[in-house]
């Protein structure tokens, strides 16, 4: 889809992307005050920086606060990916925009500088590119033939029932993938793929409870959409982000407090889980 420019001057764009949908931000802004390079999600500091070269994972943009979360980031490139959550965003209201939207860290950004907003947008020189990842398109139907005048097109009609198949296919695919139980399991599949490239003593705290959580969602005794299936959702978005938070800043000791801290939230939440259901069987 066409792609437009990210507006500093206004504090938070609204973004027409329905929950599931995804959103790419490509390139950054170059800092005349301090020398830094911020994207969308990240600030790469220069050698000559207090603390010397590094990088930290806040950027222009909080997304959490407008509605989205962060699926992958590259500081390198500056290519920032992230999915609308359908989650209440108020501050976009605050702000005088639709939900979901993007909020920018001015404020923040300029205070922990000691200046003001209006001196760090004059000093930020580059662009930020915002699009909205379109799903693929349905599959074309051929037009109707009247058979019983061309008997020739006996094999068009066969390729547009299969195209029609196909098509339906589709559609009912991609309803799945954006019910909440596609999203829970979506959700699953890409915290398990980040998982295996994460520290070992995490994969092996996390993987057993995020097994549970699979096995579990495979025999549908959990609701996505109930209370339960909420805290499930949540501790696995709170999972996803340490992972990404890992690349940029990896610290074992860390990582293991707060591996040990959600895999007991989330065995937690999977007991009580379970415990719903074995009510629900009881009445």
């Amino acid at each position: 889809m066409p792609t437009r420019p990210l507006d500093l001057a206004r504090l938070a764009e609204h973004v027409a992307v329905e929950p599931g949908g995804e959103i790419r931000l490509k390139g950054s802004f170059h800092s005349t005050f301090d020398g830094a390079e911020i994207d969308a999600a990240t600030t790469t500091w220069p050698a000559d920086a207090p603390g010397g070269a590094s990088i930290d994972p806040g950027g222009l943009i909080d997304f959490k606060a407008g509605g989205f979360h962060v699926t992958s980031r590259d500081p390198k490139t500056h290519e920032v990916v992230a999915v609308a959550t359908g989650d209440p965003a108020p501050v976009c209201a605050k702000l005088g925009v639709q939900a979901p939207c993007l909020p920018l860290r001015m404020l923040p950004l300029s205070q922990s500088r000691l200046i003001t907003m209006d001196e760090w947008r004059s000093s930020l020189k580059g662009a930020i590119s915002l699009e909205v990842v379109a799903p693929p398109p349905p599959a074309a139907y051929a037009p109707v033939v009247d058979v019983a005048t061309h008997p020739a097109a006996l094999g068009a009609v066969g390729v547009m029932g299969l195209a029609a198949v196909v098509g339906l296919t589709w559609m009912i695919r991609r309803r799945q993938k954006l019910s909440p139980a596609g999203q829970l399991r979506s959700l699953v599949a890409r915290v398990s793929k980040k998982l295996a490239t994460a520290d070992a003593v995490f994969i092996a705290t996390v993987s057993p409870a995020l097994e549970r959580a699979t096995a579990i969602l495979d025999e549908r005794r959990v609701d996505p959409s109930s209370k339960e299936g909420q805290r499930v959702r949540e501790i696995l978005l709170r999972v996803e982000s340490r992972l990404d938070e890992a690349v940029a800043d990896a610290k074992a000791a860390k990582e293991q407090a707060a591996a040990d801290e959600l895999a007991a939230e989330m065995e937690a939440a999977l007991e009580a889980a379970r415990e719903a259901d074995a009510s629900a069987r009881r009445v």
